[in-house]
């Protein structure tokens, strides 16, 4: 087996350059092939693995967050190997979905990986009104999150791709406290039409690392969980974040979840949209699901 490595070399604390030489050692002693490529930037990981030919590897894995997993899906499509993951980035929400350890210990992580099997999910295709279309596997959010995360963005660039939950504290609490709701209109499989002030496509399970949504939603359910939040003050919206770290939203009245396979977002102002915890660009946007699109490595 050649198992290919595709590394963000500023994701996590641990230098994942020197993690996956520890894993290689592990895999090559097992009587594994091992290759590596360390990007250079964004686009990079997407760039390198459409030049990747078909018989070159037989399992790409992706070190890094959950944006260098979504920079290899959209720069090939379809991926023709089985994917897998070393999860190095904040909230890790594929990693985790994956079995994958969060200890950053070679070890682990490479009996992980050899015990993996391929496993066949689901993706989100993302349509915008202007700009390019793309893929999303974990969740797309327009609103709060979309804010939040173009934040974040910002904070990161400035920082050299540095940061973590604790750093960020601050901008996030001013992104809550000043939040200016908009007016989104979802419409869902093109039949019905809901009112919104902000709203998360979960293709998904995990949420931000440590949050709970929709407990049905899944990688491989064949349908998008959709959270509608029609908060209107700060105060509401407080109230729901905690009720989904208890992982009790669903008790919430101002919270509606739905199902479908295609979803609209419109607003009469563009309104920021997040993609696997990455800037998405703005409304309108329409959202399909791709069954059993691709092919995970799950431990």
């Amino acid at each position: 087996m050649h198992y290919h490595f595709v590394i963000n070399p500023v994701a996590g604390r641990r230098s994942p350059v020197d993690l996956v030489r520890a894993i290689a050692e592990i895999l090559r002693a097992e009587g594994h092939e091992v290759s590596s490529h360390v990007t250079t930037g964004a686009g990079c990981a997407g760039r390198h693995v459409a030049g990747l030919d078909d018989g070159e590897v037989d399992r790409l894995v992706a070190v890094g967050g959950d944006g260098t997993l979504r920079e290899l899906i959209n720069g090939r499509d379809p991926l023709p190997w089985p994917v897998g993951s070393i999860p190095m980035g904040t909230a890790n929400l594929v990693g985790r979905e994956l079995r994958m350890p969060l200890d950053h210990h070679a070890g682990h992580l490479a009996a992980a990986l050899l015990r993996a099997e391929p496993w066949r999910v689901d993706t989100i295709a993302i349509a915008r009104d202007d700009g390019p279309d793309e893929l999303a596997l974990a969740n797309v959010g327009a609103g709060l999150d979309g804010e939040l995360v173009h934040t974040i963005a910002e904070l990161r660039r400035a920082d050299d791709g540095g940061g973590g939950y604790g750093r960020w504290v601050r901008p996030m609490w001013n992104n809550l406290v000043n939040f200016d709701f908009p007016q989104l209109n979802v419409t869902v499989d093109g039949q019905r039409t809901y009112a919104a002030g902000a709203v998360v496509v979960q293709n998904a399970y995990n949420y931000g690392g440590i949050f709970e949504l929709s407990p049905r939603a899944a990688l491989d359910s064949g349908t998008l969980d959709i959270m509608l939040i029609r908060a209107r003050t700060n105060r509401d919206l407080f109230r729901i974040l905690f009720s989904s770290w208890v992982r009790r939203i669903e008790q919430q009245k101002d919270v509606q979840f739905v199902r479908g396979r295609t979803v609209r977002i419109e607003a009469g102002r563009g309104v920021r949209l997040q993609a696997d915890g990455d800037p998405a660009g703005r409304t309108d946007v329409e959202l399909a699901l791709r069954p059993q699109s691709l092919t995970l490595l799950r431990a």
